[in-house]
């Protein structure tokens, strides 16, 4: 009988616990922190009731039915019309058709949004990319390129806009190859050919891609190459030898992996975290296999190239590092949280240094001018990073002891500035980069030339992009509201939980999913342009849920 009980306990522990958790944060803390107070209010009993009875329902059901479907999939995808069919094409054809119908889906897209979405960080690379690149703020490399593209189409066709519009379409081709590798990946692990599929059709069909691939800012090509690089991970991760033994990889892997970290300051830190887990998880494994180590000698050839990048070639080209403020959106949040909400209770001396790192506290007496819980880039103006840069250990020691001191504002500035990150209640800055901005705002005036202006398409994905029906709907608002995320990450580790080798073999696969999610909650706030990335690597999850058992 208690081994029965215990049986039990391990079989709904893991729905009744998601289910308590989810709960917490829906109908408790997710509108806690939304409102700014943080009394708990007992009216919010009923709803946590009912959200917690429907969860364990909806849980107990998903954490049952899931593996069946898989393998209900798996057994008829094995012999289905359709599996027999792509196998028979190979996966050289298979791949050519995924990219060419990713890529002709989006060209509606392209050709209503010609030359590209202008956002608003073109406004100041278009003086640096006219002028001096000076400062690696936005990467330099996007802004070079932003500068060759603008410079061959005044050149061509005397217009800058023909130049961003050859831009939109190599955007379009390198992000429609990431995802068509993307798929091809999931059907070589042997995940049911109906997901592969679907996979295929949403990366198509889902509008938010077809809009940032032709959208002016440095995510877009960051993401492509995150993909790429998240393909060759996954090819370490599961056969390591095999990889090595395709000599191309390792000049591609060393080069894609740059071109990451190169696009978006924060991709180095994935590329670290990644590596650095796969290493700690297979420890054993790496002691034994010595034929690893030229592959290891690759795996520090991309951070080297990122380093001898931003270090002497940015020197030579008297490249300015991005300010240190860039990355500290958390720290300083909370420090200025502490001023404004407890400033009375700072000694003299605590007062002083905080005024040292912080200059212009007049957001303490006017907060909606300066601060906002919700956002760091106000706090982040105020923040001298000068004095940051001349003794960190000094800041981070300062910064500790006031956390010691206040470490309840310390926790409901990082919950309040994550908060679309965690909590699915929380849309605001979950929009995609359709505006445009008006030509004069820039040094040179920039318009949009639609190649085929079509009124109910471009009221279509105006509607798409900014209105909230999508984010307020149940089902649909899964894919429109950061807050999911944290979820999908979770749920995904659940359900994958069971399977052999889980450690060794599958939580590798989601160490790009929650490096990439560290990254989302270390930023100035939860924009869905931040959450892209990890939508994009969702098919991850598919993997380690769905693919073929693995005898070896």
């Amino acid at each position: 009988m208690p081994n029965n009980k215990k049986e039990k306990i391990k079989k709904y522990f893991p729905a009744v616990f998601l289910s308590f958790f989810y709960s917490v944060v829906y109908t408790v803390l997710g509108p806690m922190i939304a409102a700014q107070d943080m009394r708990l209010d007992w009216s919010c009993l009923r709803p946590f009731i009912i959200c917690f009875i429907l969860c364990t329902a909806i849980n107990l059901f998903v954490l049952w039915a899931v593996p069946k479907l898989c393998l209900w999939l798996r057994s008829h995808s094995e012999r289905g019309v359709i599996s027999q069919f792509f196998n028979k094409i190979g996966n050289r054809k298979f791949f050519l058709l995924v990219w060419i119908f990713l890529f002709v889906s989006w060209i509606p897209a392209y050709l209503n949004l010609y030359p590209g979405v202008l956002s608003y960080d073109m406004i100041s690379q278009v003086g640096s990319a006219l002028s001096a690149i000076s400062s690696n703020h936005h990467p330099i490399l996007h802004t070079w390129l932003i500068r060759v593209f603008m410079n061959l189409g005044q050149e061509l066709f005397s217009g800058y806009e023909y130049g961003l519009g050859l831009l939109s379409l190599a955007q379009m081709v390198i992000l429609s190859y990431a995802l068509a590798r993307l798929v091809l990946l999931l059907k070589k692990r042997e995940v049911p050919i109906l997901l592969v599929l679907l996979t295929a059709l949403f990366s198509a069909g889902w509008f938010m891609n077809a809009c940032l691939s032709v959208t002016m800012i440095k995510d877009t090509l960051h993401a492509a190459f995150l993909v790429l690089f998240v393909c060759h991970f996954v090819e370490i991760v599961t056969d390591p030898s095999e990889y090595f033994r395709k000599k191309r990889n390792l000049f591609l892997f060393p080069m894609i992996s740059f071109l990451m970290c190169a696009f978006r300051n924060n991709g180095i830190h994935i590329y670290i975290f990644c590596f650095a887990g796969l290493f700690l998880l297979r420890l054993r494994q790496i002691r034994k296999a010595k034929a690893h180590i030229a592959l290891i000698a690759v795996i520090l050839l991309a951070p080297f190239m990122y380093m001898l990048y931003t270090g002497p070639v940015f020197t030579f080209l008297g490249i300015a590092q991005t300010e240190s403020r860039e990355a500290l959106s958390v720290p300083i949040q909370q420090l200025q949280r502490v001023a404004m909400k407890r400033g009375e209770e700072l000694t003299d001396e605590q007062s002083e240094r905080m005024k040292y790192y912080i200059t212009d506290l007049a957001w303490m007496e006017a907060p909606p001018e300066r601060y906002d819980p919700f956002w760091a880039d106000p706090a982040k103006s105020c923040f001298i990073s000068e004095h940051y840069d001349s003794d960190p250990m000094a800041f981070w020691k300062f910064y500790l002891q006031i956390g010691e001191q206040f470490s309840k504002e310390y926790m409901v500035a990082f919950l309040s500035n994550t908060l679309g990150f965690w909590y699915p209640g929380y849309y605001g800055f979950s929009y995609v980069m359709y505006d445009n901005y008006a030509p004069e705002m820039f040094v040179v005036p920039l318009e949009r030339k639609s190649i085929w202006r079509a009124q109910a398409l471009e009221t279509y994905y105006e509607s798409l992009c900014s209105s909230d029906f999508w984010r307020e709907t149940p089902v649909l608002r899964l894919f429109f509201v950061p807050g999911f995320t944290f979820w999908f990450l979770l749920y995904g580790v659940v359900l994958a939980w069971k399977k052999k080798g889980f450690f060794t073999r599958i939580f590798p696969l989601f160490l790009p999913l929650i490096a990439q999610y560290g990254i989302m909650i270390l930023s100035p706030m939860s924009s869905f342009r931040y959450s892209w990335p990890f939508y994009l690597m969702l098919p991850l999850i598919l993997m380690a849920i769905c693919e073929k058992e693995r005898t070896d």
